[in-house]
């Protein structure tokens, strides 16, 4: 038995019940694992049913508790002719060729006989199986054949395609458990800048493993190296001699070892800056002997202790001085900010970034679709929406300009998350419309632009917010967000707009 076979098997069980998507509703198909030849091989037929029409694959995120799994979505259609009414099932093998080498069949039989060649509401005879774990960057062969087979010395009836699985820097297979091993998750958001003699890098390092290479190369070769290092913070620096000279143009490589992937996991790059100057400040009198400034400095220094002892003393009488001195301000928890983007923004190189801005500058705690997905898929979009809004202490609607429209290398599954997005936006203006009679829920809307967006038509309603452009209105953005006190909301001025 090849190694893995019992996982894949058992994982195939899960699928037993797939249902074919076609119109009628009685006709469907149960499969199960086989492995070896059918039974029908072993005594001739005199009437057996035609090939396939189509064979199509693609891959799928495995629902529930198997969610960090990638699974195959093998769909196929029937030919349209009087042989369909011998047909009874067919069977599908999957032959993974690669690091993850893997085998394993399956067989679908259908549940009621074929009476027309077409659906009673027309169209083609389509069905579907969900199954078939798959590892990054692994070439499978997908082989399918309607059973009965054909006799011996019979052309054979069978159809096969090729499918490529896509490595671990895909949305959907860096969350499957062999990325995760391999590091897919981790984000070690290095810095590294360069200075006269040497460049100081630093990054986060992972809970999968503590010995890391740190490289610095340029496009033709190595130019130094740190050795394996062995870490144990969550933040490390480490400094690597690279004169300025030598440096430029130069990247540094962040190469990790963990135990399940040692030198072959995902590596990181990130850019050399020049480090900031540090100038320091000319003192004045420097030229003066320090005993002539100290004859200068303790008179100040003696009548300021005297001013300060004397206000001590009469803070002391009125009883306000234990008030100052042991009553610590009490440092307001951070607000929540439920952050909606128009679907033309691109989610990595700006509402990522707007996200960190606002933890960092304007202490917000962000609620974000795109990293609540288990949440909106247990819950439903709507009521996911619905719950966060009120949960949230502001709600941010954020627009951009058109130079900052996603291309193909923004996002690798562009079309799928515009769609998420644009679905998002609808029910969160939706939402917005059905507060505008009351003034209390309108506070909490707030309207960003990066660049020069304009609000288009359909959005107009929006208008009645306050509305700020990043980063000219950096300051009096923070300052609204934070002043969550109702008598301290700077209320937009002119009646609510129909939506």
């Amino acid at each position: 038995m090849l190694p893995g076979l019992p996982s894949l098997l058992a994982l195939s069980v899960l699928w037993l019940s797939s249902v074919a998507r076609q119109g009628s509703s009685e006709q469907s198909i149960k499969c199960f694992p086989e492995m070896g030849p059918s039974k029908e091989w072993i005594v001739p037929n005199d009437l057996t049913p035609g090939g396939l029409q189509t064979l199509h694959v693609d891959s799928v995120a495995s629902p529930g508790i198997y969610s960090d799994t990638v699974l195959l979505n093998v769909s196929w259609t029937l030919k349209q002719d009087g042989s369909i009414q011998m047909l009874k099932a067919t069977k599908i093998c999957v032959d993974g060729k690669g690091q993850f080498s893997s085998y394993s069949c399956v067989r679908c039989n259908y549940t009621e006989v074929f009476h027309s060649q077409t659906p009673p509401k027309g169209n083609r005879w389509e069905f579907h199986y969900v199954g078939f774990p798959i590892k990054p960057e692994t070439s499978y062969f997908i082989r399918a054949h309607n059973i009965p087979p054909a006799n011996m010395n019979e052309d054979t009836t069978a159809i096969s395609v090729k499918f490529i699985s896509p490595d671990c820097q895909d949305p959907m297979m860096k969350y499957s458990k062999k990325c995760q091993e391999y590091g897919s998750l981790w984000t070690p958001n290095i810095t590294a800048c360069q200075k006269e003699k040497s460049v100081e890098v630093n990054f986060s390092i992972s809970s999968l493993g503590f010995k890391y290479l740190v490289l610095i190369e340029n496009d033709k070769d190595v130019l130094q190296d740190s050795g394996i290092l062995e870490l144990n913070q969550s933040r490390v620096s480490v400094v690597i001699p690279v004169t300025a000279e030598e440096g430029k143009g130069a990247l540094v490589q962040i190469i990790p070892y963990f135990s399940t992937c040692n030198n072959d996991c995902i590596r990181h790059r990130g850019t050399i800056f020049s480090c900031p100057e540090i100038i320091q400040p000319e003192n004045p009198n420097k030229s003066q002997p320090w005993k002539h400034q100290m004859f200068l400095i303790l008179p100040t220094v003696s009548v300021a202790i005297w001013v300060i002892a004397v206000g001590l003393y009469l803070l002391w009488r009125h009883g306000k001085v234990k008030k100052i001195l042991f009553q610590a301000p009490k440092l307001l928890p951070p607000i929540k900010v439920l952050l909606v983007y128009h679907p033309q923004a691109c989610f990595y190189h700006t509402v990522c970034d707007f996200a960190e801005y606002l933890q960092d500058h304007c202490r917000s705690d962000i609620i974000l679709d795109q990293w609540q997905k288990t949440k909106i898929a247990e819950m439903g979009l709507v009521l996911w929406l619905t719950t966060q809004k009120k949960e949230a202490d502001r709600i941010v609607f954020l627009f951009s300009s058109r130079a900052d429209t996603c291309d193909s290398s923004c996002h690798p599954s562009l079309g799928k998350h515009r769609e998420s997005s644009q679905d998002l936006f609808a029910l969160a203006f939706n939402l917005f419309c059905s507060d505008l009679r009351s003034q209390t829920s309108l506070d909490k809307y707030l309207v960003v632009s990066l660049g020069e967006a304009a609000l288009a038509e359909d959005y107009s309603a929006l208008s009645v917010c306050p509305r700020y452009q990043l980063m000219k209105d950096a300051n009096p953005f923070c300052k609204n967000l934070l002043a969550i006190s109702p008598g301290d909301l700077a209320h937009a001025s002119g009646s609510a707009h129909p939506c």
